[in-house]
């Protein structure tokens, strides 16, 4: 069990990770910032700034819309308040990681995803089979006063043929280990708003420092 001074709800994402490899936190931000972040993907959204997501890394991107539909923008430091208390909380939860997980995790690429209504993520890991950087996924959501049956859960399948589905309730937070775990993201019936980020640690393949 972790005996650091860290927020106990950080402490709580620590002992679920170094246990199922898996946590979900389903109030993890307060609602104001909640909304403030929301406001900042939709204004971005309004402005054009988020583009069709795309699948694969480097020059083998690609947009397949038969197998993620979602829109993007990546969040970077100075660009919003709202987005700087994130970062911020982040900071402190991979400090934390860190610490009691001894993860190594350098760094969080984080962006905002837009998901229309109807759009899908198929089935998939977050680790690059030729980049194993990636090492904690984290997923906030932002969607106010989201209903069971609005969909667009997202679905971690779990060992043993098992899959645990989370409702994208605006707040609350889903982390789990991103090599473990294959997931997808269920269609829903409105506009689905979450920041989807990555603690990465130092890649071990060495074309990955070229």
């Amino acid at each position: 069990m972790p005996t650091s001074s860290a927020h106990p709800l950080l402490l709580r994402i620590v002992d679920d990770l170094a246990g199922p490899g898996w946590s979900q936190q389903s109030i993890f931000l307060p609602p104001a910032l909640t909304a403030e972040l929301a406001a900042e993907c939709r204004a971005r959204a309004d402005a054009g700034e988020l583009t069709p997501a795309a699948i694969g890394r480097g020059g083998r991107q690609l947009v397949q819309e038969g197998v993620r539909g979602d829109y993007t923008a990546w969040l970077e430091p100075g660009q919003c308040a709202p987005g700087d208390a994130w970062l911020a909380l982040m900071e402190s939860l991979r400090q934390t990681l860190n610490r009691e997980l001894f993860l190594g995790l350098e760094e969080l690429e984080c962006h905002f995803a837009l998901y229309p209504p109807g759009a899908f993520y198929r089935r998939h890991f977050d680790r690059f089979r030729d980049d194993d950087s990636r090492t904690v996924t984290v997923v906030l959501y932002l969607n106010e006063a989201w209903q069971p049956d609005e969909g667009g859960e997202l679905r971690l399948y779990l060992p043993g043929g098992r899959a645990h589905d989370m409702m994208p309730q605006g707040g609350s937070l889903a982390c789990f280990m991103s090599a473990s775990f294959p997931h997808e993201v269920l269609p829903a019936t409105r506009e689905r708003l979450s920041l989807t980020g990555w603690f990465r640690r130092r890649a071990d393949n060495p074309l990955d420092t070229l």
